[in-house]
């Protein structure tokens, strides 16, 4: 679960990998960004089928999309959710992340999660 701040950016990011960890590069890689309103009707803000661009710097399998910015009519008892697609070997590999919102920034305890490609044992 990710945090994002009512008005401002927030980047939306993959790595896709195969069942042994390693990155891989995918074709047709998308994106969709959407919420469910109070009466559960989704609301798409980012339609499905964007192109979910490569990152910056390159790096193989790795995608990142600047929603900029989360818009100022949703508020903090609303999750977005984020999909992000890409096709490799015949297979879609799907990534989900949920962003929880805020309305404004919390305060910064210094500690960060890191997600890291599992070494060889």
């Amino acid at each position: 679960m990710a945090k994002g701040v009512i008005g401002q950016p927030f980047t939306f990011t993959a790595l896709f990998t195969d069942a042994t960890g390693a990155a891989v590069a995918v074709t047709n890689p998308t994106i969709e960004v959407f919420y469910y309103d109070a009466t559960g009707v989704r609301i798409d803000l980012v339609a499905a089928g964007t192109v979910l661009p490569a990152s910056v710097p390159a790096e193989v399998g790795r995608y990142a999309y600047l929603f900029d910015p989360i818009p100022d009519a949703l508020d903090a008892s609303i999750q977005i959710y984020g999909v992000l697609r890409g096709e490799s070997g015949g297979s879609t590999l799907i990534v989900e992340r949920e962003v929880d919102l805020f309305a404004e920034v919390v305060a910064d305890s210094g500690l960060r999660a890191s997600f890291v490609k599992p070494g060889a044992c």
